[in-house]
């Protein structure tokens, strides 16, 4: 019998990771308008968005940020690298792979009303016992390092 809470367990787990995860849109991504179109954040990034994760399970956030000499660079920053979902709640964490317990994640200004950029990401998170909603700004998690997207040592790959 102890045999069926944790196969229970792990089905609610796997069901709520599948249930949240960006399918791609018709066309490719190549048709995504970028949500940060006309802005800058991150140290210095414009044109950031998020896609279905390229590790399992996984949100990829890509940015094109500014150089040294001014031009930019397109880089794919995976997001379980930095962030964590932790009593369900998303915190800033190496290696935290949140996308294993959350799901349903988007971009949002702050959530708290004001004004503000769409650097907050927002995930329904899995507690133990409930799904609930959460946030983080990614403008404090993620940055710029000589035109490439990094968090917490972990710097982005060329998108």
């Amino acid at each position: 019998m102890k045999i069926l809470p944790k196969f229970l367990f792990a089905a609610v787990l796997f069901l709520g990771a599948v249930h949240g995860l960006v399918i791609e849109p018709v066309g490719g991504l190549d048709n995504v308008e970028p949500t940060g179109h006309n802005e800058t954040a991150f140290g210095g990034c414009t044109r950031w968005y998020m896609t279905p994760g390229t590790h399992p399970l996984d949100m990829d956030f890509l940015a094109e940020c500014q150089t040294e000499d001014g031009s930019y660079l397109k880089s794919r920053q995976y997001l379980g690298q930095c962030i964590a979902n932790v009593d369900g709640y998303l915190i800033m964490q190496d290696n935290g792979w949140f996308g294993n317990s959350c799901g349903d994640c988007w971009l949002s200004p702050d959530p708290k009303g004001k004004l503000g950029m769409f650097t907050w990401l927002h995930c329904s998170c899995y507690d133990g016992e409930k799904w609930g909603d959460t946030y983080i700004n990614l403008d404090g998690i993620i940055s710029n390092l000589h035109g490439m997207l990094s968090c917490l040592g972990h710097v982005a790959v060329p998108a």
